[in-house]
């Protein structure tokens, strides 16, 4: 089932819409038409209270001046480029630099901010709802026109399914992914860090203190970064490591086992562990990276109902090309040409 309702509207007065998907379980995704934003996701408990598992906020405003992207479907380049300067098919370009003099998720006007074309798929078993951006030629400084699809899929399987679709009309990079927040024992109660979690990795890419990758894969093997068994978060975070310090915590992206080039099927990536083990949280994906972020900066930042987020108040799954792509031959490539179609799919599930 989905229910149809404004939100709040833009500065310009456009209406932004929200859709509640509703599945048979009564678990319920309410996801915004700006930014493709997960606002609220709610789980049922056995006190009859659903626990909200995503940090978010209950303004419009407040979502236009976030610089933390809760919740929000990023591009066209999620992650960093280093200085936002790239060279494709013997063309530099150089796109908007909004953080550290580097890229961060497509610019200062990304994907994040834009009112997406919003539809109803299906309103039955399954609920599934359509986004759809045009962004054009020089957009943020990235080549190229490019036509985005974004399919969220509420399952009777406890899945939120995306699935993201793109063409191009000339050569262009592109590398999409949402960045929701989790929280298993409620958005407002307190760090993650009391988690734990399991990334099925065994290399990840090392960065600078600027977080750009340094180009290396590096084994996580006698590292904080073997997080192939279950690992509770708060000891990764107290390790002594520079690549944490850098970050002041978790923000890395670990280059999955399971990816296989040009597979069109999720596979187990992640998972991760409420404290007292009565949710868990399954990531699968054909992507190949995984940016774990544990929202290191957050510092009385104001979220839902007033709820005050500090650091770890999260945990983001960022499924995605390596960071730094373009820059780094050695890395699956980025690299979108107008013969071919883009196809990425996660899957999100969460057992109770």
């Amino acid at each position: 089932m989905i229910t149809q309702s404004v939100f709040g509207s833009m500065p310009d007065g456009t209406a932004v819409e929200q859709f509640c998907l509703t599945n048979n379980n009564g678990v319920s995704v309410e996801i915004l038409n700006l930014g493709g934003i997960i606002r609220r996701w709610l789980i049922p408990n056995d006190k009859k209270q659903d626990i909200d598992i995503v940090l978010g906020f209950d303004s419009v405003a407040d979502y236009l001046i976030d610089d933390s992207y809760l919740g929000a479907l990023v591009g066209r380049y999620a992650n960093r480029i280093d200085r936002g300067k790239f060279t494709l098919d013997g063309i530099d370009f150089r796109t908007d630099t909004n953080q550290n003099d580097n890229c961060l998720h497509g610019g200062s006007q990304g994907f994040n901010n834009k009112i997406w074309q919003s539809s109803i798929l299906s309103n039955d078993v399954n609920p599934a709802i359509l986004l759809q951006l045009q962004s054009p030629d020089g957009d943020q400084g990235f080549p190229g026109k490019i036509w985005c699809k974004v399919i969220y899929t509420l399952t009777e399987q406890n899945r939120l399914k995306i699935e993201y679709f793109a063409s191009c009309d000339q050569t262009t990079i592109y590398n999409p992914t949402n960045h929701s927040y989790f929280n298993l024992s409620g958005h407002n109660d307190g760090p993650a860090s009391s988690h734990s979690i399991q990334v099925l990795a065994s290399h990840f890419t090392p960065t600078d203190e600027r977080a750009i990758p340094t180009g290396e894969i590096k084994e996580v093997d006698n590292s904080p970064f073997d997080l192939r068994p279950l690992t509770p978060i708060k000891q990764v975070l107290g390790a002594e490591h520079q690549q944490l310090k850098f970050a002041n915590g978790l923000d890395h992206n670990f280059c999955l086992d399971a990816y296989q080039p040009d597979s069109k099927l999720a596979s187990y990536a992640a998972k991760m562990v409420s404290e007292n083990k009565n949710l868990v949280l399954k990531v699968y994906t054909n992507m190949p990276g995984l940016q774990i972020f544990t929202a290191n900066h957050f510092d009385n930042k104001t979220g839902k109902n007033d709820a005050c987020y500090q650091a770890h108040q999260g945990v983001c799954f960022e499924t995605q090309l390596y960071p730094d792509s373009p820059n780094h031959s050695n890395f699956p490539s980025a690299t979108l040409r107008p013969n071919q179609e883009f196809y990425g799919l996660t899957e999100y599930e969460v057992l109770f």
